[in-house]
């Protein structure tokens, strides 16, 4: 489980996991903030104080408990009457979220991992996981590449062209003559919501005309006669692989010359070994002994096929593209962004990792636990995995603790060249997810290849 620690307290404590020896190091916690790391309930942890090295306060994991709390006021080690007034105003913070959680987890048996009420709902769309097997069908002008151009065409992309009006062009594709035809990967040539624009989502359930859908009337994605009335269009279909956590596979999100040509940039670059993210949302070294992949950064302007990446995956996931690149002061967003009033990216560069035989990262968390002085919480609110290879043993994303009614075995997914999976690490309710626990499981044999996105809301700061 997620296990938050909060050191309610003036003073800097460190956080400790109690293996019975010296300890094992795992984060510094300021005044009145909290960190985080997976557990379990057979796990002890103590809280050092930093300067001194005096253990302070000693936790042991309990069973569906998620959040664990140095107060340092109850067990006499502070005083209210030495508090600044920036500690005094943090301690009333931090209390008043404690009574929030009280209540919250009376009513929804839940432990509030957030902080209120600083971290609202997320202001990004969230899709429907209601049952096993629904999908969602949502369109992308970001069409295939189904060969790779010369090496000539596939510099990094130049201001202009990475900040170009895709809004004001009919077809926005760059190298389009490199691009398939419009494709409709779901099998179905169809106008969604039947006003002819071709770019809503649909549940498929919904389709009851198949006949019309066959005739392909009203529709602006092309049959495969390469008529499609001047708009390019692919449609992707999500399809529920879980319901808490609301996880989705997406087939053949990539083609086979996109996956290609990471590949070939991959072996071209260097790939250290992989970092984690700390309970700060900043990157330090892996513990070898539970991540054990290489992994390097590609940006969205490192070339023309990676730019479309990162446009596809904003269709997908239904937002604005520009939100996933840093943007001009002349730039204006869509009018479902209107909250949005920064402009940086709200996305990680793409994280190129490779996971050779016997390497993993066992189960952890993606979301963080901002500081509490960050008035709109930023953290990782969306997972995208896309799939580099397949045939190895082994290799699969596991999701140890998804809620169903038959099995109590982990959600495993195979690797699949072009597949996507998609989830959140937050609730609709703007909770963090506990249940979002995931994990790379061991390559037996052969090697994995893949690339993941991180979006964050509801922005991306360290």
């Amino acid at each position: 489980l997620a296990g938050k620690f909060l050191n309610l307290s003036p003073m800097t404590m460190s956080l400790y996991w109690d293996n019975g020896g010296s300890g094992v190091y795992i984060a510094d916690m300021h005044p009145f903030q909290a960190v985080g790391t997976a557990t379990h309930e057979v796990h002890k942890f103590y809280f050092q104080n930093a300067p001194s090295g005096e253990i302070m306060h000693r936790i042991h994991i309990h069973p569906n408990q998620n959040l664990y709390i140095y107060n340092a006021f109850e067990l006499g080690h502070a005083s209210f009457d030495d508090l600044s007034a920036e500690h005094l105003e943090l301690y009333h913070l931090q209390n008043n979220n404690l009574e929030f959680a009280k209540a919250y987890k009376e009513f929804t048996g839940r432990d509030w991992l957030s902080l209120y009420p600083k971290q609202g709902q997320p202001i990004y769309k969230m899709w429907n996981a209601d049952y096993f097997g629904q999908q969602h069908w949502v369109t992308s002008k970001e069409t295939h590449f189904v060969s790779e151009p010369p090496e000539d065409k596939l510099n990094h992309l130049t201001h202009q062209e990475l900040h170009r009006d895709r809004s004001r062009n009919l077809d926005p594709r760059n190298l389009a003559k490199y691009r398939g035809k419009a494709q409709n990967l779901s099998g179905h040539n169809v106008d969604f919501d039947g006003d002819g624009d071709g770019n809503s989502s649909l549940e498929i359930d919904d389709l009851v005309n198949v006949k019309d859908v066959e005739d392909g009337k009203g529709s602006d994605i092309d049959s495969g006669d390469g008529n499609s009335n001047g708009s390019e269009i692919l449609n992707m279909t999500l399809t529920v692989l879980s319901c808490a956590p609301r996880v989705f596979e997406i087939k053949n999100f990539l083609s086979q010359a996109e996956v290609d040509h990471i590949v070939h940039m991959a072996t071209g670059m260097k790939l250290s070994l992989s970092t984690t993210s700390g309970s700060d949302g900043t990157d330090r070294r892996s513990d070898t002994r539970s991540r054990t992949s290489h992994n390097s950064w590609v940006g969205r302007s490192r070339s023309p096929i990676i730019d479309s990446i990162y446009g596809r995956a904003a269709d997908l996931m239904q937002i604005d593209e520009a939100l996933l690149r840093t943007r001009d002061k002349s730039e204006k967003l869509s009018p479902s962004t209107s909250k949005v009033d920064h402009r940086s990216s709200n996305a990680e560069e793409l994280q190129l990792v490779h996971y050779g035989p016997t390497e993993q990262y066992t189960a952890h968390h993606d979301f963080t636990y901002p500081d509490s002085h960050k008035e709109d919480q930023p953290a990782r609110f969306a997972t995208l995995l896309l799939y580099l290879n397949e045939g190895m043993k082994g290799g699969e994303t596991t999701f140890p603790r998804w809620t169903n009614s038959q099995s109590s075995s982990k959600l495993s997914v195979k690797p699949e060249v072009g597949k996507a999976v998609l989830f959140y690490s937050r609730l609709p309710d703007g909770n963090l997810d506990d249940l979002s626990q995931h994990a790379a499981e061991r390559v037996k044999k052969g090697e994995k290849w893949l690339i993941n996105l991180w979006t964050w809301d509801p922005e991306f700061r360290r």
